[in-house]
């Protein structure tokens, strides 16, 4: 850390001061968040506001995160949440999500989306200072059955937080394997999504086109890659994540905002002061 990048933690800690609604939050979390800002003082302050206030109201997301609950054990079965060890020549971190379990039956779109926002509490933590993040969604055994399950209000909230709130700088997100209906999939998605997000979005018919952006080298035996199976990642993964359970439950519930404390907002804070 430089002298810089220390002035402007002092900075934005000298504002969290006079924002009695926030949790505590500590040096290293308020470095990942300039970090995700470019260092950016006043988008920083916006996104810490968002973190903790959508970590609040978006419940359905964030309540209850009990990795040994039935919700996240049922997300577990279905999924395959794995961040690759190799990062880009750029730096980048890479995460790559699949279906372990293609039957509709066993998918829960809820359930899935909890589970994926610890997976990426639990990379950002470890990660979060990283060149950027790349997200890789392999869609093989995707179906219409899937897309069925969908909850569109929870898919809303999921995409407000990963768009206006979560302390990552987000460099790529590609759709591996597509299905012959992802142009309806983003159809629905695209109202949701910012401009600078959408067009980060890639299609890939097959893993191949995918090489460019990610070299086949990160990626896993599957792909051709050298990063290990996935049954080796992801079990090394979730081994880690089962390991850190009291983590999330603690902080779930040491991070959530006080709306009786909160000072006067412009904006769509302000409905939240009472």
């Amino acid at each position: 850390m430089n002298t810089e990048e220390k002035e402007h933690i002092e900075t934005i800690k000298t504002w969290l001061t006079t924002q009695h609604h926030l949790p505590t939050i500590s040096d290293t979390t308020v470095h990942r968040f300039l970090h995700c800002n470019y260092y950016d003082e006043e988008k920083t302050k916006i996104t810490i506001e968002n973190y903790y206030t959508m970590r609040t109201r978006f419940r359905d997301l964030f309540s209850n995160p009990d990795l040994l609950c039935d919700e996240f054990q049922n997300a577990m079965s279905f999924a395959d949440f794995i961040p690759l060890p190799k990062t880009t020549p750029e730096g980048y971190k890479v995460v790559l999500f699949r279906l372990s379990d293609t039957d509709p039956t066993h998918f829960s779109q809820r359930n899935l989306l909890r589970f994926s926002h610890i997976c990426m509490q639990q990379v950002l933590e470890e990660h979060g200072m990283a060149a950027g993040h790349v997200i890789i969604n392999d869609m093989t055994g995707m179906s219409l059955g899937h897309m069925r399950r969908m909850e569109l209000f929870m898919s809303k909230n999921h995409m407000a937080f990963i768009q206006e709130a979560a302390p990552i700088r987000l460099k790529g997100s590609h759709m591996v394997n597509v299905v012959p209906f992802v142009d309806t999939l983003m159809k629905l998605m695209k109202p949701m999504m910012k401009r600078e997000l959408y067009e980060l979005v890639h299609l890939h018919q097959h893993k191949e086109s995918l090489f460019p952006f990610v070299p086949q080298e990160c990626l896993p035996a599957e792909y051709g890659g050298n990063a290990g199976t996935f049954k080796e990642l992801r079990n090394n993964f979730y081994a880690k994540l089962l390991s850190n359970r009291d983590h999330f439950i603690r902080y779930d519930q040491e991070n959530l905002v006080d709306d009786s404390k909160r000072p006067e907002q412009r904006g769509w804070f302000s409905m939240f002061r009472r």
